[in-house]
């Protein structure tokens, strides 16, 4: 997995001084190669082909297995933990989803917190990712397909108790909120530092990651290379837009941010907010950055999740989501 993360890194080095240095046009290939590729493209070792267990079976996973989806085909590592403590059987159940250059493991301490919470946590590699195999990402669009036919899968092994909802950090959480647009069977979303497009976010992220290099692209060419991915990848890059999926959801959303987010701007959460009043809310975190808050230190994240879905998924909360449903068009009623 380290190897792996170096060659992608190392490519998006290579990709963006060819894209700053060649014409226009040209310089859109490399770089939306990049743009889309993930590690276990060049992966023999992904899925089942991998002799060793799974590390998230191996840090204390009750369950693993893998899901075959697609077109394209792919074949999805997804780990479960059972509820903690005090909890006989699940309250609920979340999808657990990991951030770019990470894995479902990175996740183990959220999903940890969910099920002390008494929630069955299912950790998912997405496509590419981890142990999954996959050749693209492509920002939550296929992403939230793979996902459904995961929920597909856990509704007939059994594993879907009570009422399902989604966990996100980054990638993940901008991809959780494609999950809730795309299948109404996800009744509430934490979203953790997603992005809103990614449009924006691409040409902001390289410019960030690699400074100077990525500053001499222009931003005709990142677009270029944008809609040059979206034809390696076959999706739309104009549907990669999180404020048009959470306009869609029928799920509540709750947004978490760090006002110091240099990765992931916060204004890009207050852009979602905005597009979706009615039914989310936006929990600034003063002077944290993108790392910090997934890190989580203290906590507070862990405690803003495990309430959010005992509002809207444990207990009471079938009653109140059904109430919402009923009154859309209510405003300000959290």
């Amino acid at each position: 997995m380290g190897r792996n993360r170096v060659l992608s890194q190392s490519g998006v080095v290579v990709a963006l001084l060819l894209a700053s240095v060649a014409p226009e046009v040209r310089g859109a290939q490399p770089l939306a190669e990049v743009i889309v590729s993930v590690p276990n493209r060049i992966n023999p070792w992904a899925a089942e082909a991998n002799p060793l267990p799974p590390i998230e079976r191996l840090l204390g996973a009750d369950q693993q297995f893998w899901v075959k989806v697609g077109p394209p085909q792919a074949s999805l590592s997804v780990s479960l933990l059972e509820p903690r403590g005090k909890w006989p059987s699940p309250r609920g159940t979340v999808l657990v989803l990991h951030g770019v250059a990470a894995c479902s493991a990175t996740m183990l301490p959220a999903a940890g917190a969910l099920a002390h919470a008494g929630y069955r946590a299912v950790l998912v590699d997405l496509r590419g990712w981890g142990r999954s195999t996959g050749k693209y990402l492509t920002f939550g669009l296929q992403e939230a397909k793979d996902l459904s036919q995961v929920i597909d899968e856990l509704e007939r092994r059994g594993l879907v108790a009570g009422n399902l909802g989604v966990y996100g950090i980054s990638y993940g959480a901008t991809t959780s909120i494609h999950v809730a647009a795309a299948d109404r069977r996800v009744r509430a979303v934490v979203a953790v530092e997603p992005f809103s497009t990614a449009r924006e976010e691409v040409p902001h992220f390289a410019r960030v990651m690699v400074p100077g290099v990525g500053c001499l692209i222009s931003e005709k060419t990142y677009q270029q290379s944008l809609d040059e991915a979206g034809r390696i990848a076959h999706y739309d890059p104009d549907e990669a837009d999180a404020v048009k999926a959470i306009q869609r959801t029928s799920a509540p959303v709750l947004i978490v941010h760090g006002t110091n987010d240099w990765i992931v701007p916060h204004r890009q959460s207050e852009r979602l907010h905005a597009a979706a009043v009615d039914h989310s809310e936006l929990v600034s975190v003063p002077c944290l950055g993108h790392v910090a808050l997934w890190v989580d230190p203290g906590g507070h994240v862990a405690k803003l999740s495990r309430d959010w879905f005992d509002r809207w998924i444990g207990g009471e909360g079938q009653t109140q989501w059904q109430k919402l449903r009923e009154e859309p068009d209510r405003r300000g009623a959290w």
